[in-house]
């Protein structure tokens, strides 16, 4: 294990070397190397720069949503990924979704799921203290305190919990994917007899709702409609 570690240690060092001097194909393959031992949000976000330099859009958006993944308060990686995305040529939005929706979805990607589920445990553990405060005090003022304090506890520690299992279930199931083709043209069925129904570039993020084999359901903002998973990359 001590020998592994230092031959990472050592590649890493050689790839950040291989990226100053502008060498960036051979610098993504030794951060691919790295990560196929020891995955990790700087070293993803690393191969998104590699790639961007290479003019790998999609590539480079897949490697900073990884690394995101994996430490979602990492701010260079925001800022970087959202600078690729604004390369994309789409420009798709969904309209039909409530603006409190994105806001709660964006406060459950804030953290990872690991903080959220300890966040949620101690808030648990804080309730219990509250109503047993509550319970047992003879303090009329320590006693309301107790009650409200707890309540607030019990409601955000299910939040959280609630935050820490929708998390799990996305990285479980993987259902968010970056289109790694060019151009896409989504069917209307899955099989390339069906009608074209929207098109999507490089670098566009989707969700996978259902798959048939070796064709899969995306859902692009407000548009829905069918293309083969060799079109797209699982983030």
């Amino acid at each position: 294990m001590k020998l592994l570690l230092i031959f990472l240690t050592t590649l890493f060092a050689d790839a950040n070397t291989q990226y100053a001097e502008g060498n960036y194909a051979e610098a993504a393959t030794q951060y691919e190397q790295i990560l196929q031992e020891q995955p990790t949000a700087e070293v993803y976000y690393n191969l998104g720069n590699a790639y961007f330099k290479q003019g790998e859009l999609a590539q480079s958006i897949l490697a900073y949503e990884r690394a995101l993944r994996l430490k979602p308060s990492f701010k260079d990686a925001k800022h970087n990924l959202q600078f690729a995305q604004s390369r994309i040529i789409d420009n798709i939005e969904d309209t039909q979704s409530f603006f409190l929706s994105n806001w709660l979805k964006a406060i459950r990607n804030a953290l990872s799921q690991r903080v959220w589920m300890v966040g949620s445990i101690v808030l648990f553990i804080m309730a219990l203290v509250g109503f047993f405060l509550f319970a047992f005090s003879q303090t009329l003022w320590l006693r309301k305190t107790a009650f409200y304090c707890s309540v607030i506890a019990l409601v955000i520690s299910v939040m959280a919990c609630a935050n820490a299992g929708s998390l799990y279930q996305r990285d479980t199931q993987r259902s968010e994917a970056i289109i790694t083709q060019g151009i896409v043209n989504a069917k209307s069925s899955p099989d390339r007899s069906g009608n074209d129904l929207f098109t999507v570039h490089e670098g566009t993020k989707v969700e996978i709702h259902e798959v048939i084999g070796d064709w899969c359901c995306v859902h692009v903002g407000n548009n829905i409609g069918w293309m083969p998973l060799e079109y797209l990359e699982r983030i």
